[in-house]
């Protein structure tokens, strides 16, 4: 059993109870009060040695440390959270749900009303396109796969309506909804499953839909989305890659298909292989103009959020000057099938495909294989949607005012059922745009989220982050004895001693000190993509598949990026003189790294050959597995504690 411990009332230690947490608020994201989980059985250990004075100096340095705990929105106090490790996995049926309600009601009105900063306004400019983008690649995909029953219009639709009602009714409303790599392959192994049965698609897909939201609803009354924080890296980072590969995968595929398919013409495959190959190096080169050298840091930054969009608009005009010079008929390039009946039109139209799915066009033994089907797209869709929150709701991004995984899974499911009832595909916060709508919205060095709020005095800030850090070392100073108790603690706070550390490095005025934490960016962004539906479906019509294969492959190499995993497959034929100054990089023996390594690549490996197999459809038990397996290596003797700490973490 542990308590937690927080580091800037060191009076704590010496015996006062914990103070009550609220489940649903995130860590505290002062700067400068932090927290560890002390076990009970090394207080007694720690309070023989500290001896007096020394206590009464920690409670000096603890008293300076604390800073008046106030969020960048309006000053209101910053809310406590429950400590991970104990944090139940399930909660009495409602309660936790209430309990998100009671912490982010009292916001709504801010979350409206903050929503109108420029810092949104700007965000919201950039954010389009890149949301744009990743529903047009993923729509082309399911149109392609899917003979047009679920394609570009069904894709775009949802993603602006459900994109619009997601962030009015969700906890945590700096997400972006949209298509993702493991969903959409999900959806294309349930209509592989349901052609091997001799089921039809769409009522197979509403019914597995409906059950989803029925899980995703039990989920949420009896908040399941607690057991997510128990994941490690292990597990994260596995899913990562994965999501990488799905890009990768269908990227390359395309472009092979384009010289090995007799039906594509000469003409169609060079200039789809270049039109593609530039659509990705161009992103992925304006991209590291972030780390540059012309301009300030300022420009790099803006020019680099809009990679995506350049990469696309330069492949668009190389494409069709293609055209202009050498004719359709030679550069036969295929483009995005959008109908061109309007919005009230699906993608083949309504008289063959109608927007409302015919529930009663498939028999028992296909509702039935449609609970499984529910199932299996609620374990991938568990992960997808709450690794991605969780991602959002991380310490450094110094969120104020909250958040509701519970309120999340409430909104996910009715969002599901809607867009299964039409046969529209289905959404969850993705990654890679929630990532960069939090990250957009962040304040920097002395930027508030609100005018009235003075400024930050940048030498007070300095001198009392200092003080919080000597608070960490005179507790790592304890002489707690030789046993593991002394290792335990030390091991704790090493950590945040770490992050103090590396906040202290950064020069003054680039930390984030807040978040502008609002619901209006997130509905805008939704709001231009139903807009652009209905005023530039011609332009849309004009992008060829190349250019938004081109993205497709940018989008799986970026989400590699800092991805240890990924790092870690590559340290086998790296010069040792080379090797990143990283803790896996410390286990002794090196082989245990690579054991642990090849762990995780063979679970990927295998999760890659089902999701291609007849059998793909059951992909999500694999990924529901990880965890587990982590857990068991953990308890299985071949790595010692220290050796799980520095291989493996929570993220």
């Amino acid at each position: 059993m542990t308590v937690t411990r927080p580091m800037n009332t060191f009076a704590n230690i010496e015996g006062d109870a914990p103070t009550e947490k609220t489940r649903s608020a995130p860590p505290d994201t002062s700067g400068h009060g932090m927290e560890v989980s002390i076990p009970i059985e090394m207080e007694s250990s720690v309070q023989q040695n500290a001896g007096p004075t020394n206590s009464e100096e920690r409670r000096e340095d603890a008293a300076d440390s604390i800073s008046d705990e106030t969020g960048s929105n309006g000053g209101t106090p910053c809310p406590a959270t429950e400590p991970e490790d104990q944090i139940p996995v399930f909660r009495p049926f409602g309660k936790g749900l209430l309990e998100d309600l009671q912490v982010k009601l009292p916001w709504y009105w801010s979350d409206l009303k903050d929503g109108f900063d420029m810092k949104a306004f700007i965000t919201v400019l950039y954010l389009f396109w890149g949301a744009l983008a990743n529903a047009v690649a993923f729509g082309a995909l399911l149109g392609d796969k899917t003979e047009g029953y679920m394609g570009a219009t069904e894709t775009l639709l949802a993603t602006a309506a459900l994109g619009m009602m997601y962030p009015l009714l969700c906890g945590q409303p700096l997400t972006i909804m949209g298509a993702t790599g493991p969903i959409a392959a999900y959806i294309l192994a349930l209509r592989s499953l349901g052609n091997v049965v001799g089921v039809k698609f769409l009522p197979l897909y509403a019914w597995s839909g409906i059950f989803l939201s029925m899980f995703l609803f039990l989920a949420s009354m009896f908040s399941l989305s607690n057991a997510i924080r128990k994941v490690t890296r292990f597990t994260e980072e596995l899913f990562s890659v994965l999501i990488s590969v799905i890009f990768i995968y269908q990227a390359l595929s395309y472009f092979i298909n384009l010289f090995t398919d007799e039906n594509v013409g000469h003409g169609e495959a060079k200039a789809g292989i270049l039109v593609g190959l530039l659509t990705f190096f161009t992103a992925l080169s304006v991209r590291h103009s972030r780390n540059g050298a012309l301009f300030n840091q300022w420009v790099r930054n803006r020019v680099a959020d809009f990679a995506p969009v350049i990469a696309i608009g330069l492949g668009l005009g190389v494409a069709w000057m293609l055209i202009g010079h050498y004719g359709i008929d030679k550069v036969d390039l295929d483009f995005l099938e959008i109908s061109e009946e309007g919005i009230a039109s699906t993608t083949l139209g309504t008289e063959t495909r109608p927007w409302l799915v015919d529930l009663s066009d498939i028999d028992a033994a296909g509702i039935a294989l449609s609970v499984m089907g529910g199932w299996f797209g609620f374990m991938v869709m568990y992960f997808d949607q709450n690794i991605t929150v969780r991602l959002v709701n991380a310490r450094q991004h110094k969120l104020r005012k909250g958040y509701g995984y519970d309120m999340d899974m409430m909104a996910l499911c009715i969002c599901t059922v809607l867009l299964s009832l039409v046969g529209c595909p289905w959404m969850v916060s993705a990654t890679v745009p929630s990532l960069n709508h939090c990250r957009s919205l962040c304040f920097f060095g002395n930027e508030t989220a609100n005018t009235e709020v003075a400024e930050i005095d940048k030498a007070r800030q300095e001198e009392t982050s200092k003080k919080a850090l000597q608070s960490i070392r005179n507790l790592m100073a304890l002489e707690a004895g030789e046993g593991d108790a002394s290792r335990m603690l030390v091991r704790q706070v090493h950590q945040e001693a770490t992050n103090a550390l590396e906040n202290l490095s950064l020069p003054t005025g680039t930390g984030i000190n807040g978040c502008l934490e609002q619901r209006v960016s997130a509905f805008a962004v939704h709001l231009l993509i139903l807009l652009s539906l209905l005023f530039l479906r011609p332009i849309l019509a004009g992008i060829p598949m190349a250019v938004l294969r081109g993205l497709f492959l940018y989008n799986g190499w970026s989400n590699l990026a800092g991805n240890e995993f990924w790092e870690r497959i590559w340290l086998v034929i790296t010069d040792p003189a080379k090797y990143p100054d990283k803790s896996y990089c410390r286990v002794t023996p090196l082989w245990k790294v690579h054991v642990w390594t090849l762990i995780q690549a063979v679970l990927l490996i295998l999760i890659n050959v089902l999701m291609q197999s007849p059998a793909g459809f059951v992909f999500p038990v694999v990924i529901g597995a990880l965890h587990p397996l982590r857990l068991a290596l953990a308890r299985s003797g071949w790595y010692t504690a220290e050796e799980i700490e520095m291989l493996d973490s929570h993220f």
